[in-house]
C-alpha cells in the first residue's frame, strides 16, 4: 500500500546542494528549472535521512530504503520515500518607513503558497498583485519599497502549515513566524531572490616562501570561490509517504526510528565540515500506515 504525507524543514544553518550551473569560482545551488528557486533534491533529503538510520541501525535501513547495489547487481525495495523540499517561506531583514523599524519577516509567493496548499490538503485562496502581509504598512525590503495591505481570512488559511509545529520552534519561532509574513506576486518573489540567498567568499591565504618565484605577500589573501546557500531561518516542505511490502512490512520499531530521524537535528547536502546543512525537521503524521491485507471471505453452509 501506499500513502502520501508532508514533511517540513527549518534550516538552522545554511544549505548548500551543488548544482550544474558553476560560473568559475561561484559555487551556485541547484535550482527548480521552471522557476529558478533553489529547492532540496529528494535523493540529497533521502540520502541523509538513511545515513543517520544506517549508522543506527543497518538492517532497519535497508527494510526503510531498500538494499544498497550490491556487487552481483542486486537491490532492495525501498518502504517509505521522499520528494523534493521547496522553498515555502525565506527569511528577509526589512525595515519599516514608519519609524524606521529593523523587522524580521519571511516572505513567500502566490505559486508557492498554492503548492503546498494543494498537497497539503490547505484550503486555495487568491491573492492579489500587491503584497499582503500579518503587519500592513510601507517596508524596504532590499532595495524594494512594498507598500503591504492585510490579509484575509482565507488567505490566512491558505499560508498556515499543515499540522503542529515542531515543539522546539513552538516557543521561540512559531510566535515571530505568526506575526511577521509577507506574500509577494511571483514576479516579485523571483527579483528579490536574486538578493537574499546566503553567499559567502572563501579566501585562500598565501604563504610566503622564499623560493617561491611569485610576488606573494605574507598573509596576502585571494579569492578562492563564492558559496551560494539557502539562507537559514527558511522553511521548506516536501511530500513523503510509506510504500508498504506486504511480505516483509516496515515494523513498529523501524518506523519509531525513522521517527526519532526525521522529526529531529540532521544535515543535508555539503560542506557539512564548515556546519552547512543542519536542519530540525518534523512531519504531520507521525503514526505508521495499517497495512491492509484481502482477507478471503468466509463461505456459509
Amino acid at each position: 500500500m501506499s500513502d502520501f504525507r508532508t514533511g517540513y524543514l527549518y534550516t538552522l544553518a545554511p544549505i548548500h546542494c551543488g548544482g550544474e550551473g558553476d560560473l568559475g569560482n561561484i559555487l551556485d545551488i541547484v535550482r527548480e528549472v521552471h522557476t529558478d528557486f533553489p529547492y532540496i533534491p529528494g535523493s540529497s533529503l533521502r540520502g541523509s535521512l538513511r545515513w543517520d538510520i544506517n549508522s543506527i541501525d543497518s538492517a532497519a535501513a535497508d527494510k526503510l530504503f531498500g538494499r544498497e547495489l550490491s556487487a552481483d547487481g542486486q537491490i532492495g525495495v525501498h518502504q517509505v520515500w521522499f520528494g523534493d523540499a521547496r522553498l515555502l517561506w525565506v527569511p528577509m531583514r526589512t525595515m519599516a518607513m514608519n519609524g524606521n523599524r529593523n523587522v524580521f519577516t519571511w516572505v513567500s509567493c502566490h505559486s508557492l503558497i498554492r503548492d503546498h496548499a494543494l498537497l497539503s490538503g490547505l484550503p486555495i485562496s487568491d491573492f492579489p498583485d500587491h503584497p499582503v502581509g500579518t503587519q500592513t504598512g510601507s517596508y524596504y525590503v532590499a532595495d524594494a519599497q512594498l507598500q503591504v495591505s492585510a490579509l484575509t481570512e482565507s488567505q490566512k488559511q491558505a499560508i498556515a502549515l499543515a499540522g503542529d509545529w515542531q515543539r522546539s520552534l513552538a516557543d521561540a519561532v512559531q510566535p515571530t513566524w505568526n506575526n511577521n509574513r509577507v506574500v509577494l506576486a511571483d514576479s516579485d518573489f523571483q527579483t528579490l531572490m536574486e538578493h537574499s540567498l546566503w553567499t559567502q567568499i572563501r579566501n585562500k591565504i598565501n604563504k610566503f616562501d622564499d623560493e617561491d618565484d611569485e610576488d606573494d605577500s605574507e598573509g596576502g589573501a585571494e579569492i578562492f570561490w563564492t558559496d551560494v546557500c539557502i539562507p537559514r531561518d527558511t522553511i521548506l516542505y516536501y511530500p513523503w509517504g510509506y510504500k508498504l511490502n506486504k511480505n516483509n512490512s516496515v515494523a513498529q520499531q523501524e518506523h519509531d526510528l525513522l521517527m526519532d530521524v526525521i522529526t529531529g537535528l540532521f544535515q543535508i547536502g555539503g560542506q557539512a565540515n564548515v556546519g552547512r546543512g543542519w536542519v530540525q525537521g518534523w512531519v504531520t503524521n507521525s503514526t505508521l500506515p495499517i497495512l491492509k491485507t484481502n482477507q478471503p471471505i468466509p463461505v456459509e453452509a
